[in-house]
């Protein structure tokens, strides 16, 4: 018998512990009515519990953003159909001027109608607002407004001719007054003009793309719409492919948020930016097209960097227009000549304070550049024709099935091998490179330095030709006006956006602004202009009501989610009350039998004590 340890008291007294423990974590689960109240219950679990609550979250505020949308969209539907309402009675009015019993008289107090049902239209389309959010957008040629226009074009390659046949849209174009409407004139311009021009000379500059094109006649979109804003990206190229053959749906998008019908009148500041912008995704869509598996890294083959790329699509349209080397004009207007040295610490010190990797549009064109002379034989006056000449060579190689870092490598006496060897070219630039850059800026004074232009000194306004060498005609059959921008609803996880397009809405942007019933002649031609214009508004209404049913099934499928993820998440986080009381009465029943064993174990030490007696 021992009296210093009384191990059986110990034991009780770690068991009752025990079980107090248990039962406190019974009585709070019974409270909280939570089975995981700490990431101690179950850590897998609590994970993925939160996991849930936060998507949950997430989708019931979608689901309050889904009926905002739709509470957006039947605001905005419901200005429509009101302006329904007043281009038909517009209609009824056109129609009545169109009939020979009327004097010029009683036609002009009809025309008075005419003229404040526009005006109405125009001012819903200014003030109609959504909790303080405009719902259409306008003001004639704001740089924030669009009428987007699709134009389809087969560019015949071999010898730079474009046809424009776009059909399915609304509108007519025939029908058109010259007055602008914001971005028509812009449209067509780059369809008949730009494109054809561009294309010829860019083949004309590289004779190894225009023998891959051969006489091959590729279709082409153009489209003119809102992208992502003003001084963002202007413009892309894009195309389809197979794994093998020739790409396909080549289509180039030009932000009407940077570019206007403004932008193509003779002096504009954006003019230079326009052409070198459409040059330069000219110049994309020609490689895509001669030079496929490199451009999109095809089946295996080694994908052109960006640097290379985006270096040669400038040298298309210019370096120095689009503001990427702006610090070599101003280094350059302060040189006397190609020979003056003065700058070149400015000019080293502008190659090493970027990466050519980080910096594609701005050193990626002097890279590019640099390439081309050195294929050209590296000596001599650096010209646009010198340059292009030596990419021409390496365009050869390329399409002969060689590594773009391998040509460069061979043509360019082993200079540029790599990636790496480019960039170390620019972090510590030789001699050879600050004079060429130095005799680059200043060949390119006061011009943008494409190497198709004929001169690297042709202003930007110059880089495309405004001669249209060619017989086809070009015609725009039809088009329509598209969205003028974009609004995003979150419906509750990330790029889960349902996109809703915001429309112009206004006399101007639906082509009634010159439309009036002063005369027959006036109130005839304007029944068209009214048809087109309910037309348009039609167009609209559909894409709302597209967009409301949308909604609904958007808001129908995030109910039915919420509440099967709410049952899962209950299932692994709530308690069974039924099971959870059961336990607490056991931990009751051995709290007090623990309580009563140790008070018995206590009083085993007292035998000693008869013993003592004895």
């Amino acid at each position: 018998m021992r009296i210093q340890h009384n191990i059986s008291a110990v034991n009780s007294q770690r068991i009752i512990t025990t079980t107090n423990q248990t039962m406190a974590k019974n009585l709070e689960k019974l409270s909280s009515g939570y089975r995981i109240n700490r990431a101690g219950d179950d850590a897998a679990g609590l994970a993925i519990s939160e996991e849930m609550r936060a998507q949950i979250t997430a989708m019931n505020q979608g689901k309050k953003n889904t009926q905002d949308g739709i509470s957006l969209v039947q605001t905005v539907e419901g200005a429509l159909t009101e302006v329904h309402s007043m281009l038909n009675r517009m209609k009824g009015m056109a129609v009545q001027a169109a009939n020979g019993t009327y004097t010029e008289l009683q036609r002009s107090m009809m025309n008075s109608e005419m003229e404040q049902l526009k005006e109405e239209i125009t001012r819903i389309g200014e003030s109609t607002t959504f909790s303080g959010v405009p719902l259409f957008t306008n003001g004639g040629t704001k740089r924030n407004t669009t009428l987007t226009s699709f134009y389809g074009c087969t560019l015949d390659l071999s010898d730079g001719s474009v046809s424009v046949n776009y059909s399915g849209s609304i509108g007519r174009a025939s029908q058109r007054t010259s007055q602008s409407v914001g971005y028509e004139q812009l449209a067509e311009k780059i369809a008949t003009e730009y494109f054809p021009n561009a294309v010829t000379q860019i083949l004309d500059a590289f004779p190894t793309l225009k023998n891959e094109v051969g006489q091959d006649k590729i279709e082409m979109e153009l489209c003119i719409e809102y992208v992502d804003g003003p001084s963002g990206m202007m413009a892309y190229a894009k195309a389809s492919f197979y794994p093998q053959g020739k790409p396909f749906n080549m289509q180039i998008t030009v932000d009407a948020a940077d570019f206007s019908d403004a932008s193509i009148q003779s002096g504009s500041p954006d003019e230079p930016a326009l052409k070198s912008t459409i040059a330069h995704e000219l110049m994309h869509s020609v490689m895509q097209y001669t030079l496929t598996d490199g451009m999109f890294g095809r089946d295996g083959h080694e994908k052109y960097p960006e640097w290379f790329v985006e270096g040669t699509a400038q040298l298309a349209g210019g370096g120095f227009p689009t503001g990427w080397n702006t610090k070599l004009q101003q280094i350059a207007d302060g040189l006397t000549s190609e020979t003056d040295a003065s700058g070149d610490r400015a000019i080293a010190d502008y190659l090493k304070a970027y990466d050519v990797k980080g910096r594609p549009y701005g050193h990626g064109y002097l890279a590019a550049a640099y390439v081309g002379y050195l294929a050209a034989g590296g000596t001599g006056p650096v010209t646009g024709e010198a340059i292009a000449r030596g990419l021409d060579a390496v365009f050869a190689d390329l399409k002969n099935g060689r590594s773009l870092y391998d040509t460069l490598s061979a043509k360019t006496g082993g200079k540029i091998t790599s990636s790496s060897s480019l960039e170390a070219l620019f972090d510590n630039p030789s001699p050879e490179l600050v004079t060429f850059v130095r005799q680059l800026s200043v060949a390119s004074k006061g011009g943008a330095g494409s190497i198709i232009a004929g001169s690297l000194a042709a202003g930007g306004s110059s880089v495309i030709g405004s001669t249209v060498g060619q017989d086809g005609a070009f015609y725009v059959k039809n088009w329509r006006v598209g969205a003028a921008g974009k609004l995003s609803l979150s419906t509750g996880g990330y790029n889960q956006m349902i996109e809703v397009n915001l429309f112009r809405l206004d006399a101007m942007g639906l082509g009634l602004s010159d439309t009036d019933i002063l005369t027959l002649e006036d109130a005839n031609n304007g029944v068209g202009d009214i048809d087109s214009a309910i037309d348009l508004v039609s167009e609209m209404r559909s894409h709302y009501g597209a967009i409301q049913n949308r909604l609904e099934h958007t808001f129908a499928n995030l109910s039915n989610t919420v509440e099967n993820l709410t049952a899962s998440e209950s299932r692994i986080r709530d308690v069974d009350m039924a099971f959870a009381i059961t336990e607490h009465v056991r931990n009751q029943i051995l709290l007090q039998s623990g309580q009563s064993m140790l008070a018995q174990a206590n009083q085993v030490p007292n035998t000693v004590l008869s013993l003592l007696g004895a």
